[in-house]
């Protein structure tokens, strides 16, 4: 039977000022639930929506397996690794497979027990890890079951696919908004070539430039057109034709969907004078240091500015939500190591948690309260 533990949990630290509470008001109250995982190996989770359906892979003696959740009870869509679900609990995968000298991987779309296999016509090894609100994924490829280069890109839409204007041999697009519009990194074969591009309405173009030599990551959209990334350990916003190096010096935008929510602020970390990490909220261009013990990062936040990450300062692995103002320990299922991964609007974090046998499990975590 699934773990279930119910505490108020410790206050960590109060945060720097942005909206501070006072002593009299009570800790939010954390309910830890173990999601259970199907016979014969374990699971870990990738995302969730509001409306608490959680998508996840389940490992074992037969392979891989794409898993909602869905009230905590896990249900086996097919083969594949989990990569994403949307608002109507449509959930993206991947599944590879190999033979006779080809490389393939196709996605696969599942929901409401149809699945649809979203690979281009020839394609061999698809990569698609983005799904927007109204079923559209954008994805690169090659163009033949005998190589692996990126060297193509479209957007699948019901009924089937619009293609990029965008060439390889290294393509990569990982964010896509409502709207419809993606972004993603392009690497040159040979050279030093490196940029990052946007796309909308069938037209591509390139994103505003920053000194480095490391390749771009584009990490996350949202509905706005803020899009956020790295390179070289230096955090990034584009907004229209101009690219903002973050404040705070060193230090990245978390690899999240969830690293900017739509009032535009921006999480991940930043390092303090003495070289540690430490958990960053950027919020109208200013940064912001939470006030968690380091080692400690920002992994996501949602749209009422709750932010999730973990602080490592006791040489474990802890995950912590921030919530106006105070930083709780959401605790674990028993064991000494927590991790999130990914949060909703309603008050639902989900992860990874130890149990008391040192067993790492999948969980959710439901936060009530100021």
């Amino acid at each position: 039977m699934p773990h279930k533990r119910v505490l108020v949990p410790l206050l960590l630290a109060a945060a720097l000022p942005l909206a501070l509470t006072t002593p009299a008001e009570a800790a939010p109250r954390v309910t830890v639930t173990e999601l259970p995982a199907l016979a014969g190996g374990t699971s870990r989770v990738i995302a969730l929506n509001d409306n608490g359906q959680v998508a996840g892979t389940h490992s074992g003696n037969t392979g891989s397996r794409v898993v909602l959740w869905e009230n905590g009870t896990p249900v086996d869509l097919g083969r594949g690794n989990a990569t994403a679900i949307n608002r109507l609990g449509q959930v993206l995968g991947l599944e590879s497979w190999s033979g006779g000298g080809t490389y393939q991987q196709h996605p696969r779309l599942w929901h409401n027990g149809t699945t649809t296999n979203l690979a281009p016509s020839g394609a061999g090894w698809v990569i698609a890890t983005a799904i927007n609100s109204n079923g559209d994924v954008p994805m690169t490829y090659s163009r033949s079951p005998y190589g692996y280069h990126q060297e193509a890109s479209a957007v699948w839409k019901t009924g089937g696919h619009v293609e990029l204007p965008m060439s390889g041999p290294h393509l990569g697009i990982s964010v896509i908004n409502d709207r419809g519009l993606v972004a993603g990194t392009q690497t040159a074969m040979f050279g030093d070539a490196k940029s990052a591009f946007r796309c909308q309405d069938g037209s591509c173009s390139g994103l505003a430039a920053v000194a480095g030599t490391g390749p771009y990551a584009v990490v996350a959209v949202n509905e706005s057109g803020v899009i956020v990334g790295n390179r070289d350990n230096q955090p990034l916003r584009w907004q229209g034709t101009t690219v903002t190096v973050l404040p705070g010096g060193v230090g990245a935008v978390a690899s999240s969907p969830q690293a900017v929510n739509e009032c535009g602020d921006i999480v991940g970390w930043t390092q303090d004078a003495s070289g540690v990490r430490r958990a960053t909220v950027w919020r109208g261009g200013r940064q912001v240091v939470l006030n968690v013990p380091g080692p400690a990062e920002a992994t996501a936040i949602n749209d009422a500015g709750d932010i999730i990450g973990y602080s490592s300062a006791t040489g474990q692995q802890r995950a912590f939500l921030w919530r106006h103002g105070r930083v709780v320990d959401l605790g674990t299922l028993g064991g000494a190591t927590s991790s999130p991964v990914a949060l909703n609007n309603n008050g639902t974090v989900v992860g990874t948690s130890t149990n008391a046998d040192g067993s790492a499990r999948a969980v959710k975590w439901q936060v009530r309260g100021r």
